[in-house]
């Protein structure tokens, strides 16, 4: 089935081509058609962004807040980014995850220049269903031990199943296009996905509301 657009397009075409109408007419149905060629061009090329929280330690006062803001918001890829400074700092991140990874965000905050010594570390909280259960803490702890290079993981709360992420430095290859080191979309193959092919532990990213 033909969408409205493409009639609507036909339609204005159509008349142009007539050569019925007056001239004032015809150039504000080409007009019409740029804008809707523009419409549907820009709809098509929109990314389906992530919207994750990244936890920040090392935030002491506005102009740490700043610099991490600026350090997420000038990496390729990400679209939108609100730094919170709190007793347990945050970022809510809308990214997109086929240009980069969640582990290269948490590169670039640590990149920041550190205002204060010590650099901005960034890190994911996750709950996985059924942690405690039948010896699936085991199971989810060699899982993460396959990527010891990128990552430490820290149980913050067994029964939960509440984890924390802590991203290790990555060395990036600045000829390599997309997604670079460690991924949720690696979680998911290898957490969520039913067995074999994963454990099939559903698991969430945690998210942060602002008070």
């Amino acid at each position: 089935m033909r969408s409205w657009q493409d009639m609507a397009g036909d339609e204005i075409l159509s008349r142009y081509r007539s050569n019925r109408m007056p001239l004032m007419k015809r150039l504000i149905l080409i007009a019409a058609m740029a804008c809707l060629a523009g419409e549907i061009g820009a709809a098509e090329k929109k990314p389906d962004l992530a919207h994750r929280t990244f936890y920040i330690s090392g935030l002491e006062c506005a102009s740490c807040v700043y610099m991490a803001q600026q350090a997420i918001a000038e990496t390729q890829g990400v679209e939108r980014v609100d730094v919170v400074q709190m007793l347990d700092s945050f970022a809510k991140v809308a990214y997109d995850p086929k240009a980069l990874s969640e582990h290269q965000i948490a590169q670039a905050v640590r990149e920041a220049p550190p205002l204060h010594g010590m650099p901005y570390l960034a890190s994911l909280k996750v709950r996985v269903a059924d942690y405690a259960k039948e010896g699936n803490a085991t199971k989810v702890q060699a899982l993460f031990e396959r990527w010891k290079k990128w990552l430490e993981v820290v149980v913050m709360d067994e029964r939960e199943g509440e984890l924390v992420i802590h991203f290790l430095p990555l060395a990036k290859a600045a000829e390599t296009q997309g997604p670079q080191g460690w991924s949720l979309a690696m979680l998911d193959q290898a957490l969520s996905s039913p067995p074999p092919a994963g454990l099939g532990l559903p698991y969430e990213v945690v998210k942060q509301d602002e008070p």
